[in-house]
C-alpha cells in the first residue's frame, strides 16, 4: 500500500466519531466527514483547487481487508491507483484507490490511465450519482511521515456496478490553507 498497511488503524465509523473529542476543528472535521466529492466540497467552500499528480497506477489484487470492504473476494484483480492532490504546487493531501477491474468501464479505465482528474469528478461527469459507505477516519498511529496525520477511507459505489475504495491521508499544509480560508471569510 502507498501509505504501508492501514488495516491496524484504529478506523472510526463517521457516524459515531466525536471530532471536537479529537480537537478537531469544525472546518477541518466536515472535510473528513464530507460524504459527496471531496475535491469538489474543497473547491466550493475553501476555494482549493486540486490537480492530481499520478505516482503509480497498476493492476494488482486486493487484500483481505481491502476485499470485505469493497464485496470482492480477497485476490480479486483490481487497478490500484495512487495519487497525491496538489493546490497551488503544496501536497494537499495523498490519496490511494481500489477499483476491481470487474466492473470498470473501458473509457473510466483510460481516464484514469491519463493521470490528470480525481476519481470522484471523472465518476460524477459520466454522470454516474455516487453513495459513498463505510466512510472512516483515523488520526494514523505508524511510524514515519504519516505519524499522527488524519486520514479517511471509505467505498465509493455508482449505479453502474463501478466502486472503489478510496484512502486519502491529509498533510499539515491541508489543514493550514483551510484554517487560513475559514478565518477570511470569518472577518
Amino acid at each position: 500500500m502507498f501509505f504501508g498497511s492501514l488495516d491496524s488503524q484504529q478506523w472510526q465509523s463517521v457516524r459515531y466519531w466525536k471530532p471536537k473529542e479529537a480537537g478537531v476543528s469544525r472546518d477541518c472535521a466536515a472535510v473528513l466527514t464530507t460524504a459527496g466529492s471531496l475535491t469538489r466540497f474543497l473547491e466550493r467552500h475553501f476555494g482549493i483547487r486540486l490537480e492530481v499528480r499520478l505516482h503509480d497506477q497498476f493492476v494488482d489484487h486486493t487484500r483481505t481487508d481491502e476485499a470485505v470492504l469493497l464485496g470482492s473476494q480477497t485476490a480479486d484483480t483490481a487497478l490500484r491507483r495512487q495519487v497525491s492532490l496538489m493546490h497551488r504546487g503544496s501536497v494537499m493531501f495523498d490519496a490511494e484507490s481500489v477499483l476491481p477491474l470487474d466492473a470498470l468501464p473501458a473509457d473510466l479505465m483510460h481516464d484514469l490511465q491519463e493521470g490528470k482528474r480525481p476519481l470522484g469528478n471523472l465518476l460524477l461527469d459520466r454522470g454516474l450519482s455516487l453513495a459513498r459507505s463505510d466512510l472512516s477516519v483515523a488520526q494514523l498511529d505508524m511510524d514515519g511521515l504519516h505519524h499522527g496525520r488524519w486520514a479517511r477511507r471509505s467505498v465509493l459505489r455508482s449505479p453502474s456496478g463501478t466502486r472503489a475504495l478510496v484512502v486519502e491521508v491529509f498533510h499539515p499544509e491541508m489543514w493550514k490553507r483551510i484554517e487560513t480560508t475559514a478565518r477570511r471569510y470569518s472577518s
